[in-house]
């Protein structure tokens, strides 16, 4: 944990001196060449769009892409399915031999009803998107873009989080109202630092379309 805040701190540290450059790099050249097509950030119009387009600017799927799938990060922890799921990647793709996870026979029948919703889901989806004149797909048939690829990110995490409920439930992970609500919000607290890299990132994106007129 402590190695990776400390990457999460060299990455926030690096977008934030890359923003400040920008801020200086865009000046000195517009200072030295104003006939150059390029807008300074430290201009009077580089500074109102820089306040006045900040939130703006942050306002973007990604950030509900992030909300949503960090949602769904807390639920499958929480719940105890990310460790069935790790268990099962590390035996697709690691030869070296480790302990199986020992799971009871709660946790043996709920990983049967979360495989059981994980069909349904992909039955219903199909039944969205495969068939003739499917309600997801775009007016004129297409699959990319269309009403599914812009809500698929929102469909696997709400998909993730009933799954981390099932199985929470039914494995006796979750024994009460409160810890399933719970676990609808620690994810958001682990994923914390992806927050403010974001906002970060988001802004040096922005400001580097201003700059360049992008």
């Amino acid at each position: 944990m402590i190695d990776r805040s400390r990457s999460f701190s060299y990455v926030a540290l690096t977008l934030i001196v890359a923003q400040v450059a920008l801020f200086l790099v865009s000046w000195l050249i517009t200072a030295a060449k104003p006939e150059i097509a390029m807008h300074s950030l430290l201009s009077s119009e580089g500074l109102r769009w820089f306040f006045g387009q900040f939130v703006h600017n942050l306002a973007t799927p990604v950030l509900v892409w992030l909300l949503l799938l960090s949602v769904a990060y807390g639920v499958v922890v929480s719940s105890g399915l990310g460790d069935v799921l790790k268990e099962q990647f590390y035996r697709l793709f690691n030869r070296k031999k480790r302990e199986s996870l020992q799971l009871t026979y709660r946790q043996r029948f709920a990983l049967r009803a979360v495989l059981l919703e994980l069909c349904l889901v992909i039955v219903v989806m199909l039944l969205l998107t495969a068939v003739p004149h499917a309600v997801l797909l775009s007016v004129t048939g297409q699959l990319f873009p269309s009403s599914f690829s812009s809500s698929i990110v929102a469909v696997v995490a709400f998909a993730f989080c009933v799954f981390g409920v099932t199985y929470g439930v039914m494995g006796g992970r979750f024994h009460s109202l409160p810890e399933v609500f719970r676990s609808l919000y620690v994810g958001i607290g682990r994923t914390a630092p992806l927050w403010l890299l974001y906002i970060l990132a988001a802004e040096l994106y922005y400001s580097i379309r201003f700059v360049f007129m992008i």
